[in-house]
């Protein structure tokens, strides 16, 4: 079995902001006034097992036994929308004995009718995009998600070592779709480096090879990280983006995103999110295995 019992839970990171696992709200209207209750722990189990996930389900954390991966779920904020429903703002946190022990954290942003559907709703997208990206990475060869990777030779008295990217599952909306159908062609040398635009049908690893330079220096790197690319066109044609590394912001990949954002097809609203994985497969392949 892997390193955590599943009565110790891991403490939160310092840079995480998750304030509590359960409680209550009181909300009012101007015509009644009403209080809801919420646990995001049980929500998120809940969530898991919908979703075919055996969750060992403790006071304030969980545990999926399967893989090891233990999950501190944590509720930063909530507010109440002026035409109704609910926006809320939550922390999901992910330890795990040999891939990520120091444990790293992602936001979750949703709204929903009440209290309870807006954190169902933020924790759904994580384990359809994350979770998924995650588990993947415990494997020699993913079997889910588009993996890139990279030996590194000895140099300067360093061993050589490989990295991996593992490109989680992306969502894609977009308000003309029909514009793609339109554009689609083979790629070319140029559209590599985006310079003809990006006139191809969006591909998993679009968002991080069209702006790699922003995040070479992770890559490179013999440690893990937690990338997640936002990148969005609003309906004012304004490029827009969100970065964060194992949950802080990463200005210069934001940047960088919204550069790519301004080689997209004229296709109205549209935005691309994705989690990635960057890791030393080899390293930590062979530690979880003698983890178990």
């Amino acid at each position: 079995m892997f390193g955590f019992h599943k009565k110790e839970a891991p403490k939160l990171l310092p840079s995480n902001p998750g304030i509590s696992a359960a409680g209550k709200v009181n909300f009012s209207n101007g015509q009644k006034t009403w209080t809801e209750h919420y646990n995001v722990v049980t929500l998120m189990a809940s969530v898991l097992r919908d979703l075919g996930y055996l969750i060992e389900c403790e006071e304030s954390w969980l545990v999926h036994p399967d893989s090891g991966f233990v999950l501190l779920p944590r509720l930063v904020q909530l507010k109440p929308l002026e035409e109704g429903g609910v926006l809320t703002m939550t922390t999901l946190q992910t330890n795990h004995p040999a891939l990520v022990p120091g444990g790293v954290f992602e936001y979750q942003h949703a709204t929903g009718d009440n209290v309870e559907d807006s954190l169902r709703k933020g924790f759904h997208q994580w384990a359809q995009m994350s979770l998924v990206a995650l588990l993947d990475a415990l494997q020699p060869t993913p079997t889910t998600c588009t993996a890139l990777q990279k030996t590194f030779p000895e140099q300067d008295g360093k061993l050589a070592y490989a990295r991996r990217a593992i490109l989680g599952p992306v969502t894609h909306l977009v308000e003309n779709a029909e514009v793609y159908a339109e554009k689609t062609t083979p790629r070319g040398a140029g559209d590599d480096q985006g310079e003809e635009g990006d006139s191809h049908q969006f591909c998993p690893c679009c968002l991080l090879t069209r702006s790699f330079e922003a995040f070479r220096e992770f890559f490179e790197d013999d440690a893990f990280y937690g990338v997640l690319l936002f990148a969005m066109r609003d309906q004012n044609g304004v490029p827009q983006a969100d970065c964060r590394v194992n949950g802080s912001d990463w200005e210069k990949g934001a940047e960088a995103l919204r550069k790519y954002v301004t080689t997209w097809p004229e296709a109205g609203y549209e935005f691309r999110k994705q989690y990635i994985v960057l890791h030393t497969p080899a390293k930590d392949v062979e530690t979880i295995a003698g983890a178990q």
